[in-house]
């Protein structure tokens, strides 16, 4: 085949052309994909792969001096080891279907007949839900701590996600936004500490004058620990928890103080007030003596 370049160019220059064009492909042919976040990816660490990938493009493109990388922008700040989608302003809207997902979301099967799947509503519904749940992911793998892991939605339900970390680690994580019921909501901290075996209860006051619950408490054995916040808004009952991990051997890494950091961020509280004002969960019942 017949090469693109000038005959006319001079060899030296030619020849230099031709060697950067070749480190071209084979970087870009090496690159994995940034979209396919599978635990694969998990283990080779989300965040250095990121970095690596904008410092090999700039590289590149500075050996190269005609080549523009136009979609590539780094976040205000330079924490460009992120990769997140913009903050949200105001009532966040359903993501384009033609979009790739931000975090590719774990495959569940219902366990009993009365469990329901996303699966199973109708394609408008369903794609407004994984569009919610891929704006939670980006956002609550940006407010909580890296401990917890990459944050991907499950695809049984909505309120279900997980976090993976680079070792291997899987933490259960569900956040609930659901319309209240008779006699639901958060409660206050109980008088007795004793009531918390070993746990500890705290409150504090979010933007807007909401007061929240955060617990951190026995779950799945008495050696380790769930951290939950809860807070009314609106006309749901919303709460975050992130549970021990799946083998049950270690603790939600993350703490009170840091759950309710989360949640008192405004683009958190804006995808609550989405929630609220379109309810995806059914509303809480109360059952007599539960």
């Amino acid at each position: 085949m017949r090469d693109s370049m000038g005959d006319d160019m001079p060899e030296e220059d030619r020849r230099s052309a031709l060697l950067v064009r070749d480190a071209m492909e084979r970087t870009v042919a090496e690159l994995p994909s940034a979209h396919d976040l599978v635990p694969s990816a998990v283990t080779q660490g989300r965040r250095r792969r990121t970095r690596a990938r904008l410092t090999i493009a700039a590289g590149v493109a500075c050996a190269v001096g005609a080549v523009v990388f136009g979609s590539v922008t780094l976040p205000a700040g330079g924490d460009g080891d992120r990769t997140v989608r913009p903050a949200a302003s105001g009532t966040p809207e359903p993501l384009d279907s033609t979009e790739e997902p931000y975090r590719t979301p774990v495959h569940l099967e219902p366990t009993s007949d009365e469990e329901e799947s996303m699966a199973d509503l109708p394609a408008a519904e369903r794609e407004r839900r994984e569009a919610f749940q891929q704006q939670v992911a980006v956002l609550m793998d940006e407010l909580l701590p890296e401990t917890v892991g990459l944050i991907r939605p499950v695809d049984l339900e909505v309120r279900r996600y997980q976090g993976e970390t680079e070792d291997g680690k899987v933490f259960p994580v569900i956040f609930s936004v659901r319309p209240s019921g008779d006699d639901s909501g958060p409660k206050s901290c109980p008088d007795d500490p004793g009531a918390l075996k070993g746990g500890s209860c705290e409150q504090a006051t979010l933007p807007g004058g909401i007061t929240a619950t955060a617990y951190r408490m026995v779950s799945d054995s008495p050696e380790t620990r769930a951290t939950l916040v809860s807070f009314s808004y609106g006309d749901s009952d919303v709460s975050l928890t992130v549970n021990p991990s799946e083998d049950a051997t270690t603790s939600a890494p993350v703490t009170s103080d840091q759950l309710l950091a989360a949640v008192g961020d405004s683009r958190f509280l804006d995808l609550v007030r989405y929630a609220d004002e379109n309810p995806m969960e059914e509303k809480q019942i109360s059952v007599e003596g539960g």
